[in-house]
């Protein structure tokens, strides 16, 4: 095999690898796609329908991703008739997904785009408010919780799931020396379908991780080199590679 101080393995899903694909590019690394997530739509229950086409009853709309924006307006069928003033995405790309539907969201998470730094966002006293949390299957409960604290009703509706992808093969032939993890369940994933032994990843690559929240969870899986991104970005995962190779 081998080995290039540039390569950079992508784990984001397939359909949301682009972006990131080209800032590594352009900044002069090697990417390889490598998904270990599937964004799989649920089944459109009847609890599903009838939740989202009354979206006009609740104060505040959570988007917790842009795939939840995605699959939640495919089984609405765009039907987005009056949207609440309190609609919220949980950092800027699912906000640029909510724009391109014609939805503005009233507050969008700041840096590092994550439940602890939204909940800094809204009103400590939440009472005689209602709130709709749309999500994936699985994930954490944080925001939940912490808005029933404040006094919210709080419903949440899980809008698509996360699988291990059909087709995890790839085709090239270095190891890499960096692995873009955005996601508890996308590192999980990754050492159940691994391009390389895990005693290998675990010592040899340098893991780009969200959060210091997903690093304290790679450490504990026995990952050696860690770096947190500058933010729950594209952008961050690539500005904190560049610095690590600038050391």
């Amino acid at each position: 095999m081998q080995s290039n101080e540039k390569t950079v393995l992508v784990t984001r899903p397939a359909h949301q690898s682009d972006h990131l694909c080209g800032l590594l590019t352009a900044a002069g690394f090697t990417p390889i796609r490598y998904p270990t997530i599937a964004i799989q739509a649920v089944e459109n229950t009847a609890h599903i329908s009838n939740t989202l086409y009354q979206h006009s009853n609740y104060d505040y709309l959570i988007f917790i991703s842009a795939n939840a924006v995605i699959q939640a307006d495919r089984l609405i069928d765009h039907q987005w008739q009056k949207t609440p003033s309190g609609m919220i995405a949980i950092g800027p790309k699912t906000a640029d997904t909510l724009d391109q539907l014609g939805l503005k969201p009233a507050i969008t998470a700041a840096k590092p785009f994550n439940s602890e730094r939204l909940l800094t966002q809204l009103p400590s006293d939440l009472k005689q408010k209602k709130g709709l949390i749309i999500k994936g299957k699985g994930g954490r409960t944080l925001l939940a919780e912490q808005l029933q604290k404040r006094g919210m009703t709080v419903d949440t509706l899980d809008v698509y799931q996360r699988t291990l992808p059909n087709n995890y093969k790839t085709s090239h032939n270095k190891k890499p020396a960096y692995i873009t993890i955005t996601s508890q369940l996308a590192l999980d994933n990754l050492f159940l379908i691994p391009p390389r032994p895990i005693g290998e990843l675990k010592q040899q690559c340098t893991f780009v991780v969200f959060s210091e929240r997903l690093a304290r969870y790679a450490s504990s899986l026995d990952c050696q080199h860690l770096l947190i991104s500058h933010g729950a970005s594209d952008k961050g995962l690539v500005s904190a590679i560049n610095q690590d190779k600038k050391r």
